[in-house]
């Protein structure tokens, strides 16, 4: 079997010399690359490939970050600030999509706060689920099940509440 060595730059082939190589190609990089600054003050030179939206969009910025934290622990350099960068790359991503509503009780945290209040004061899941009802049967909005108001009240979180 015939000795080959392994990929360098030094002599590499259709790689640009003049300019930073992709930090993710490395030695595959084609055409020009360009500066790409993120936050905390983190520059990183990227292929236009890896440079574009599509690809630090891609799967909620899943495949950037993951590419670029991998390229920088494989070399020693992922430093704090680079780490605070591609998580902000992430929270950016995810604050961008539009929120879906929040399921179930979630959906109603001042009405569980009152009904905690209720349970507090010594009422019942039994005489709390029907007022809930009626109070919103006109409401557009389901409110929550019988079974919620009743796990709400097996949960108990008015006990963990100072006064």
């Amino acid at each position: 079997m015939p000795w080959t060595s392994p990929p360098t730059l030094y002599k590499a082939r259709n790689v640009p010399t003049k300019q930073p190589v992709c930090a993710i190609c490395v030695d595959r990089t084609r055409g020009r690359t360009q500066r790409v600054q993120l936050t905390h003050r983190v520059i990183v030179w990227l292929c236009e490939d890896h440079a574009g939206r599509d690809f630090q969009t891609r799967r909620s910025g899943r495949d950037f970050v993951t590419t670029l934290a991998a390229v920088w622990k494989a070399n020693d350099c992922l430093t704090a600030a680079r780490g605070k960068a591609l998580a902000a790359h992430l929270d950016r991503l995810r604050g961008s999509a539009p929120q879906r509503p929040r399921p179930g009780s979630y959906a109603w945290p001042d009405l569980r706060r009152s009904v905690e209040a209720g349970y507090a004061a010594g009422a019942t899941p039994g005489e709390t689920a029907p007022a809930v009802h009626a109070r919103y049967a006109g409401c557009p909005a389901r409110p929550p099940s019988t079974r919620t108001i009743q796990r709400w009240h097996a949960q108990r979180r008015w006990l963990a509440q100072p006064p």
